[in-house]
């Protein structure tokens, strides 16, 4: 697995997918397919051609809380 720095509006993706789970394009980081669980937006990933998208679990409030990989 290659290792992605993400240029990606959370706010935004918030706005448009709280509470849910998103897989993007490691590419684009278009959203390719959002769900309730991760195996779920793999799955529609998958079939969009998509075979390792980024996922992400897109929190209802941010808050505080910052995304972010581990190194």
């Amino acid at each position: 697995m290659k290792p992605y720095e993400i240029k990606l509006d959370f706010v935004k993706l918030a706005k448009n997918f709280a509470g849910r789970w998103v897989a993007l394009n490691p590419d684009t980081y278009e959203v390719v397919s959002s769900g309730a669980s991760a195996q779920e937006v793999l799955d529609k990933a998958a079939q969009v051609g998509i075979s390792e998208p980024l996922i992400a679990d897109v929190v209802r409030d941010y808050g505080a809380y910052v995304p972010c990989v581990a190194p």
